[in-house]
């Protein structure tokens, strides 16, 4: 979710340390994923939602995987 505070200044900090822009970063990692882009918060909010609703009630897995296929080198 790079759209945050947060992950934006994390992004900095690494871009920097590797010598490219934040968007070049940005880049890489969303490069790095299954679906070729990284989630927004908008869809991180969603599915927040649908865990804390009665339509997950069958879900019983503790972990949602939320980094759209992250494959680390």
């Amino acid at each position: 979710m790079p759209e945050t505070p947060q992950l934006t200044e994390v992004y900095e900090l690494h871009a920097r340390a590797h010598g490219i822009s934040r968007r070049d970063f940005e880049a890489g990692v969303a490069h790095q994923t299954l679906r070729k882009r990284l989630p927004t918060v908008v869809e991180i909010a969603e599915v927040a939602v649908f865990a804390a609703s009665d339509r997950a009630a069958a879900v019983t897995g503790p972990i949602a995987n939320l980094t759209g296929g992250l494959i680390a080198d």
